[in-house]
This record gives C-alpha cells, sequence and structure tokens, in this order.
C-alpha cells in the first residue's frame, strides 16, 4: 500500500539506524510518473541529500514535499485526469562500523495540504476525496466525484431508495499502479465526456442540429436521477446526498479547483453573476507642436496613453447552500488552481482564475437560515495577448 504525500504540507522521512551509530545518511529522491517501477533507474532519480546528525541525535530527517512539488505540474483542459506523482527515498545509512541500507518506501504524491489540527504527514482520507457530503448540481450536468482508486470498493447511486447503477473502483481498464489510475472522478453517467445533451447525443453516434430553442429545450433534460451516492471504501461506507437544481433565469457557472485532497473538485454557482473588465496604463505627455508652422494639430494627443492592458472579472454567486459547503468555500479559497468552464455555442471553454475574494464569513443555518456565496474571480491572463 502506498503512502499518500500531500505536497502543501510538510511530510517527513526519518533516517535512523536499526542498531549502532549514525554517522551519515544519504537520500536518493526517485520521482516519476506513469506505471509503479519495482526498482527505478537514474533517470527518475531527481535529488541525492546527504545530512549528518545533529548533536547527539542518532538519526537525521529529510522534508521532502517541497523537493516533490517541483516535478507535480496541474493541469485542467476540461479533462478530469488523475494527476500525481510516484516517490521513493532510498537511504544509505553509515555508522561507524558498517552500513545500513533500510527497505525503500512507496509513496505517492498528490497537491494536497493538512490543516494544522490534522498534524505532521497527514494521510487525509483514503476513499472519497470530498469534504463535504452534499452535491449542488444543475440538473443537465454530470456529477464527478473522486475517489482514491486503491481504497474505494464500489460506488453505487440511487434514486429515491432505487439503485440505479453501481459501479466496481477500480473500474475496467484503471490500473491502480499507474498514476493514472490512483484519482477515478465516477460520474452519475458513467463516462467521462458526455456533459452535455449534445456530447451524449454524439459520442452515441447521433447528429444533433443546432438551435437556439433546443439548447434551451434541452438544458431541462436531467443527465441522470440521482439524489444519494454511497461510496464503499476499506474504512467504511461514505453517503453522498445530490441536490438537482434546475436554474431558468440565470447563466450557471461551474467552477473547477484543486481541493485539499489534490482532487479535482466542481462547484456551481448557480445565481447572478456579474462580468467586468478593469483596464491600467500608464502616460506622458507628448510634444505636438510644429514648430514650422508655428501651429499644432487640435486633434492629436497631447496626453499619451501606452503600455495600456485589462483583466476581466466575474463576480458569482452559489445560490442557496447548506452548512456543509463552508468547508468546500475554505477549499476553493485556499486553491492554487481555478479555473470556470465558459458555455458557447460552439465550445467549451476552460478559463484559468484566481479569486479575489480573500476573506469569507461561514454561514450556518442555525444562524443565517439560508446561506449564499459571493466570490469575486479575475482571469489569470491578460486582456490583451502579449505572450512571448
Amino acid at each position: 500500500m502506498a503512502i499518500k504525500i500531500n505536497v502543501r504540507s510538510p511530510f517527513y522521512v526519518k533516517a535512523e539506524p536499526a542498531s549502532g551509530t549514525l554517522t551519515s545518511a544519504q537520500m536518493e529522491l526517485y520521482i516519476y510518473t506513469g506505471a509503479k517501477l519495482t526498482t527505478p533507474t537514474s533517470s527518475e532519480l531527481r535529488y541525492t541529500i546527504t545530512k549528518t546528525p545533529i548533536d547527539s541525535n542518532n538519526y537525521v530527517v529529510y522534508e521532502i514535499a517541497e523537493l516533490v512539488r517541483d516535478y507535480l505540474d496541474i493541469e485542467f483542459d476540461g479533462e478530469y485526469d488523475s494527476q500525481c506523482v510516484w516517490v521513493r527515498p532510498t537511504l544509505t545509512l553509515t555508522k561507524t562500523s558498517g552500513s545500513e541500507t533500510p527497505t525503500p518506501v512507496d509513496y505517492i504524491a498528490f497537491d494536497g495540504y493538512g490543516y494544522f489540527h490534522e498534524g505532521t504527514n497527514p494521510q487525509l482520507s483514503r476513499g472519497l476525496l470530498l469534504s463535504n457530503n452534499t452535491i449542488f448540481r444543475l440538473n443537465y450536468d454530470n456529477v464527478r466525484i473522486p475517489v482514491f482508486t486503491e481504497d474505494t470498493n464500489s460506488v453505487t447511486f440511487l434514486y429515491k431508495g432505487e439503485e440505479k447503477r453501481t459501479q466496481s473502483i477500480p473500474s475496467a481498464g484503471v490500473d491502480v499502479n499507474n498514476t493514472n489510475g490512483q484519482i477515478e472522478y465516477v460520474t452519475v453517467s458513467g463516462l467521462d465526456d458526455n456533459d452535455t445533451y449534445r456530447e451524449r447525443v454524439v459520442n452515441d453516434g447521433g447528429t444533433l442540429e443546432d438551435s437556439d430553442c433546443l439548447d434551451l429545450f434541452l438544458r431541462r433534460y436531467n443527465i441522470g436521477e440521482v439524489d444519494e451516492v454511497i461510496i464503499n471504501t476499506d474504512a467504511g461506507v461514505e453517503v453522498v446526498k445530490i441536490n438537482t437544481i434546475n436554474e431558468c433565469k440565470y447563466e450557471p457557472y461551474k467552477v473547477t479547483f484543486i481541493n485539499k485532497y489534490g482532487a479535482l473538485q466542481d462547484l456551481w454557482f448557480f445565481k447572478k453573476s456579474v462580468e467586468s473588465t478593469n483596464v491600467k496604463s500608464e502616460q506622458f505627455k507628448a510634444s505636438i507642436f510644429d514648430q514650422s508652422t508655428l501651429s499644432y494639430k487640435t486633434y492629436k494627443h497631447q496626453q499619451q496613453a501606452f503600455l495600456s492592458q485589462g483583466k476581466d472579472r466575474i463576480t458569482m454567486n452559489t445560490g442557496y447552500v447548506n452548512d456543509d459547503h463552508n468547508a468546500v468555500l475554505e477549499e476553493l479559497l485556499l486553491s492554487e488552481q481555478v479555473w470556470y468552464t465558459e458555455i458557447t455555442e460552439t465550445e467549451e471553454r476552460v478559463i484559468p482564475v484566481i479569486p479575489l475574494t480573500k476573506s469569507i464569513t461561514y454561514k450556518t443555518s442555525v444562524n443565517d437560515k439560508l446561506a449564499n456565496y459571493t466570490v469575486d474571480f479575475e482571469h489569470a491572463f491578460d486582456k490583451i495577448n502579449n505572450i512571448r
């Protein structure tokens, strides 16, 4: 069983001999993706670090999370992929008499983190990779639930107590000994690439005629009737409630972010959204006087603007959610990787954004009855293309 590393929090490896006195320790740190290797090769070796004990200690400690994170490249283009790396620290301990080579331990590293109260080297959940047990989803959108494949056995979808579908974990074709098989995003439909009715028709070999009226009609189509999901894990059973929302007035937005477990998580903002553009520029005073004619042209700029650049912003509202979405909003604001999906007539565009909201007051059903959260986002790129 691979031990999880959440690389946004420190992860410590202790090098201590079983017997004798330690004089120095050398760690060779292997980091790689793909299939898990019995013996990593030199091409996977990233760091070699030698340390000596401090004072009278008979051990040394390595903090490896920060080193590992340099090799964890997180991306999201609309596809929900398992993004992690294998890690193997191989230790060689030199003692006053002879040397010792402990049995290597394999780790799997995610872009997650633990909270202060969760202590050092937190494993967090090894089944359901969500902090909330209620999901609010748009009626015509898929539901994705990230689970850790090694410790999850099956996922069952229910509607009004009736079983609709049960999926074994890992699914057929998913390799738990590969980095692309560590997280599985289980969907209510059983397919990853059918978020819209249009995609479902095309994937089924059909042809769908483009029409604004048809698009409005299809948005009323429920991708799958589900109100409860049962996740069976080695540690027990997790239950996730699904609330399906049919939003007719506002244009909903789906925000996707990396949560504390290092998994992609969707959060729908159902209510009013406001878009704006902020522009910044410098100015200088130009000389427009023509000495040959002792005049100037009144339509020329005496104050000249330069280095003009803009950034788009969007303010979103969740609509009414329950208490366990306090944790979701917290993880959204703490996330360093956030996107929202913009759906046009011809395509779905994934737009990287940065949450501008830096503080939030958590609401509860006891104090506030109904809780709506407002979050400001800024596009993570300039308005004018300046990529050179």
